[in-house]
């Protein structure tokens, strides 16, 4: 669903910042990289930190991921620039050790430009020094804009110890008109810093920030499926971790709305995952949830729907359908369920729902009069939004689903024949966990997890064609971008009043690579 595209494309962007960049900005009152933290973080929702340190870059130079998400153009400046700075004993000297911010924002439109901060240890950086670069410069304003040989290009801003470095002249005229109010971000971002001393990058994601960016990548607005990314009060931090072959980020995203559908899991177990081996193999993608205690679950289910003024009318319509067919319907799904429930979407665009249940077979029978049947193994509920009312937001698009219990699985659709398109697939062994590329992706992320977001590339093509802005997807399907990758992952794992994170972006493997997972 489109929900999950939201966050490959989030962490696409925000391996990026990774490749080598350096700015920032200046405050009397406050320290030079407080300031370029507050400027940075207070205009992008991605940000990246780490030591300006040769031994960081040589590192990220033998990973070619953070290229293929790149693209050649800004891959080509990024390694001009580190080269020429790094191998600058006189540029170098003034920054080594330093903390660089990078920050990714929306400016203008359909454009995602970053943004870098750094400071230098001298008393006060001396522009002059630019022309070492082997470039040419040329100050237009406060700016100075430097052009190499290589037909790449970026701004400079300097002010007093501070350096301002961009692709885009306009996000340096961004920060010079953001004020600084208070910068919940930046401070939530210092606090995690403090614990992150011993990784080689760290990545932090402003939910709330997003939709100005995703508003230039994306063909739709941040509605139905999108809208828990409108505006979300959430934060993520996360730790980079080298790889050759996969971008790999683990940490920890808190969720600061209290009425967020995310937090109704924030005290739920995770789970080993089994309700994948029902997924067709043309799964596109999945968002799949487990729950340790449904009673507990339910009674925080019920607030949500308080705080969403949908209680009273949820509970009329169980009263109602309680009298209109002489049934107790608090004995089905909540007294049936399992340990799981999915949605997923195929390649096709068609969406199911799935739900882990004990007894197929007394729940079936349980439903007998609360649906009619379709056509041989399909049947259809006569009320509106069941499953909505047990189990929330992901079930809120199957407002009177066709339905089919299977091997212990409940699965319904909108549309009969999605319903028999799964039937197919699962009778005739046709599973996404029979595929080898699903088998080397869950080789290299936890089996348990309490929510959990999947992407697998091949079967997404068409769905990112119709969702992505046309310069996106060109990146998406090129040789030199993303189009030899595997899936993508993102496991929120419930830990103490947060979520435990686990970020993947695999690459396809080779022979060799599958030899040597299977080796581990």
């Amino acid at each position: 669903m489109k929900k999950i595209y939201i966050i490959l494309i989030v962490l696409v962007l925000g391996v990026t910042g990774m490749a080598y960049l350096y700015f920032s900005n200046l405050d009397k009152e406050s320290s030079p990289s407080d300031i370029s933290l507050n400027l940075v973080s207070a205009n992008a929702p991605i940000i990246f930190t780490f030591e300006n340190d040769k031994g960081f870059y040589d590192i990220l130079g033998q990973q070619t991921v953070t290229n293929d998400i790149l693209g050649a153009e800004k891959s080509n400046l990024l390694k001009t620039l580190r080269t020429l700075i790094s191998n600058n004993t006189s540029l170098n000297h003034l920054i080594d050790g330093e903390k660089i911010t990078i920050g990714f924002l929306p400016t203008s439109a359909n454009r995602v430009d970053f943004i870098i901060a750094t400071q230098t240890k001298a008393k006060k950086f001396d522009h002059t020094v630019l022309n070492q670069l082997n470039a040419t410069v040329k100050q237009e304003g406060s700016a100075y804009h430097i052009k190499f040989g290589d037909t790449s290009e970026c701004f400079i801003s300097i002010i007093n110890k501070s350096i301002f470095l961009s692709n885009n002249k306009k996000a340096l005229t961004m920060l010079g008109t953001t004020k600084l109010p208070n910068n919940e971000f930046a401070e939530y971002i210092k606090q995690n810093n403090r614990f992150s001393k011993n990784t080689l990058a760290n990545v932090y994601i402003n939910y709330k920030q997003l939709p100005s960016l995703l508003k230039n990548i994306l063909n739709t607005n941040l509605t139905g499926e999108l809208n828990i990314f409108n505006k979300q009060a959430a934060y993520a931090s996360l730790n980079y971790n080298f790889s050759s072959d996969k971008l790999l980020l683990n940490g920890y995203t808190q969720i600061n709305d209290a009425q967020n559908y995310f937090r109704l899991f924030v005290d739920q177990k995770e789970q080993k995952v089994n309700i994948d081996q029902l997924f067709p193999e043309q799964t596109a993608n999945y968002t799949l949830f487990s729950i340790n205690d449904y009673a507990i679950w339910h009674k925080a289910l019920k607030v949500w729907q308080k705080s969403k003024k949908e209680d009273e009318k949820i509970a009329e319509q169980l009263h109602n359908i309680n009298e209109k067919y002489r049934i107790d319907i608090d004995q089905t799904f909540p007294k049936y369920f399992n340990k799981q429930f999915a949605t997923l979407e195929l390649k096709s665009g068609e969406k199911l729902g799935i739900v882990e249940i004990k007894n197929g077979d007394k729940l079936g029978q349980l439903l007998l009069d609360l649906g009619s049947d379709y056509a041989p193994d399909i049947r259809i509920f006569k009320e509106t939004d069941l499953l909505y009312n047990y189990f929330g937001e992901p079930f809120k698009k199957f407002e009177r689903p066709f339905y089919t219990i299977i091997d212990n699985h409940l699965v319904v659709a909108n549309y009969a024949s999605t319903i028999q398109v799964f039937l197919n697939a699962y009778k005739n062994d046709h599973l996404l966990v029979n595929t080898d590329s699903y088998n080397a992706f869950k080789d290299q992320i936890s089996s348990a997890t309490t929510i959990a977001f999947y992407v697998n590339h091949k079967n997404s093509h068409d769905i990112f064609g119709k969702n992505l802005k046309a310069p996106y997807y060109k990146q998406y399907k090129s040789e030199k971008g993303v189009k030899n990758y595997n899936a993508f992952g993102y496991q929120l794992s419930a830990d103490n009043g947060k979520f435990t994170s686990n970020i993947l972006l695999l690459k396809n493997q080779t022979k060799t690579d599958t030899i040597k997972f299977s080796g581990n």
